[in-house]
C-alpha cells in the first residue's frame, strides 16, 4: 500500500509519500510513485489503554465486535481490554477462555488485561499486563493487598475500599460517597510498592501523588469534560465519580502543562433500561470509545489543545507505556493510520454511534470524526463507512522486551 498527502511527524505536519509493506511503515519520502491521494490530514491511530468491551458475559451491553467497530469509527485501532468480563479473568483458563472468544471478532488490534490477585501473580508469561482493583467496582470485589509481578504492566483502579460508602443517592452525594480523598490515599499507600499506572485520576492531588512516585496516570474524557452538576442523573454516575467543574479545570490544566501521562477512555457501557433504574441502583459507568478522539480532534482544531500534546497523548505516549510499535508515524512502526477532515464539523448524537447500548452522555458535543482509518496498511474505513473483514489482532504485552508479537 502506498499513499501521499498531509501527515504528523516529528512534530510537524509535512506533505509527503508513506509506503507501507507487510502491515508496517517502510518509508517516508517526499513522493512515492503510484501513491493514492489521502485527502484531508493523516495522523497515527489512537490506543486506549482502558475499554470494557464486556464480553464474556455481559454481551447484552456491549461485545467485542461492537465495541471495536465503535472504536474503529472513532480512530482508535488499538485497545486494551479490561478483565472484569463474567467470569472475571484470574487465572490461565479464564484468560485464554476470552481471548478464545474474542481473537476473530475484533475490528481493531487488542490485549487483554489480566486480574491482579494472588492467583494471576504467576501469570507474567501469559500476558504482562494486570488491572488491580483496589477498591469494588462494576462486577468485582477489591483487592487492596495483593503480590505485584515484577517488569509488568499494572493499571490500578486506586480507590480504597475501606473509605468508600457503597449507596448513593446522586451526582453530587456519588461524589461524596467516593471522596478524591479515598483516590488519593490508595495512591499513598503504594507509593513504595514499585511503579505503576494510575487509571482514571479524578483529582488534582492524585496526579501530584503520581509524580512524586514515579507513576504514570491516565485522565478519561469524562472526568475532563462532564462534571456533578449537570443534569445527566445515573447516565453520570461512573467510578470514580464525576468532580464539581473546577476539578475538571484543574485536570485540564495539568493534561496541558504535561503532568497526565495519557487520555483512555474507561469505555463502560450499560443498556439505558439499566441507567434509568433509581440512583442508587443503576450501574457505574459510561460509554465513550468512539466519541472521544473526534472530541479532542474539535478542540484542537480551535487551539484548545496543541496538536503535538494532542498526539501525544492520545497516540504516542500510550504505545510507550506498553512498548509497541504503533502510534507514530515512522519507519518500523504499524501502518495505523487515520484521516481526518478538520472542517467536517458533526454533533455527537447516539443514534449515530455504533455502540451496542445506544446512548452517549456527550450528546450535542462537537467532534470531527475520521473519514478513513488504516489498521496495519488496510483499510477498514472508508468515506466514513467500515469496509473489508475483521482483521484485529491480539497483541502480547511481553514482560521486559521492547516489540511485541501478535497471535
Amino acid at each position: 500500500m502506498k499513499i501521499e498527502g498531509k501527515f504528523y511527524y516529528r512534530g510537524e505536519i509535512i506533505e509527503g509519500g508513506i509506503e507501507i509493506e507487510e502491515g508496517r511503515i517502510k518509508r517516508i519520502k517526499k513522493h512515492v510513485e503510484g501513491a493514492k491521494k489521502i485527502r484531508g490530514l493523516i495522523l497515527p491511530g489512537a490506543l486506549d489503554l482502558h475499554v470494557h468491551f464486556r464480553e464474556p458475559g455481559y454481551e447484552y451491553k456491549e461485545d467485542f465486535y461492537t465495541g471495536s467497530m465503535a472504536a474503529a469509527y472513532g480512530g482508535v485501532t488499538f485497545v486494551m481490554d479490561m478483565p472484569n468480563t463474567r467470569p472475571n479473568v484470574v487465572d490461565a483458563e479464564t484468560f485464554l477462555d476470552k481471548l478464545n472468544r474474542v481473537k476473530t471478532r475484533s475490528n481493531v488490534d487488542f490485549s487483554l488485561y489480566i486480574m491482579l490477585t494472588e492467583r494471576a501473580k504467576n501469570l507474567v508469561s501469559l500476558n504482562a499486563a494486570f488491572k488491580w482493583y483496589m477498591g469494588e467496582t462494576t462486577g468485582v470485589e477489591a483487592g487492596e493487598n495483593v503480590s505485584v509481578p515484577e517488569n509488568s504492566f499494572i493499571s490500578v483502579h486506586a480507590e480504597l475500599d475501606s473509605c468508600i460508602r457503597k449507596e448513593s443517592h446522586n451526582l453530587r452525594d456519588h461524589d461524596l460517597a467516593r471522596p478524591e480523598r479515598c483516590e488519593a490515599d490508595a495512591v499513598r499507600s503504594i507509593l513504595d510498592q514499585g511503579k505503576f499506572h494510575i487509571a482514571h485520576v479524578s483529582g488534582i492531588d492524585t496526579v501530584d501523588l503520581c509524580r512524586i512516585g514515579g507513576f504514570t496516570c491516565e485522565v478519561t474524557p469524562h472526568h475532563l469534560f462532564l462534571h456533578q452538576d449537570m443534569p445527566l442523573g445515573a447516565k453520570g454516575k461512573v467510578n470514580p465519580p464525576l468532580r464539581a467543574k473546577w476539578q475538571t479545570e484543574k485536570l485540564w490544566d495539568a493534561l496541558l502543562q504535561g503532568r497526565i501521562d495519557i487520555v483512555a477512555s474507561d469505555h463502560a457501557p450499560h443498556t439505558e433500561e439499566e441507567k434509568d433504574e433509581d440512583f442508587e441502583v443503576a450501574p457505574a459507568g459510561i460509554p465513550e470509545v468512539e466519541t472521544y478522539v473526534p472530541i479532542f480532534l474539535y478542540l484542537m482544531k480551535y487551539e484548545k489543545i496543541p496538536l503535538q500534546r494532542m498526539i501525544q497523548v492520545l497516540m504516542e505516549k500510550p504505545a510507550q507505556l506498553l512498548s509497541l510499535k504503533k502510534g507514530k508515524i515512522e519507519m518500523g512502526y504499524d501502518a495505523d493510520l487515520i484521516a481526518v477532515n478538520l472542517s467536517d464539523v458533526r454533533k455527537i448524537k447516539g443514534e449515530d454511534l455504533h455502540y451496542k447500548c445506544g446512548w452517549t452522555p456527550y450528546e450535542g458535543f462537537k467532534a470531527i470524526f475520521p473519514h478513513t482509518v488504516i489498521l496495519r496498511g488496510e483499510n477498514i474505513i472508508e468515506d466514513y463507512e467500515m469496509v473489508g473483514e475483521r482483521m484485529g489482532h491480539f497483541v502480547k504485552i511481553e514482560k521486559a522486551k521492547d516489540l511485541y508479537s501478535t497471535y
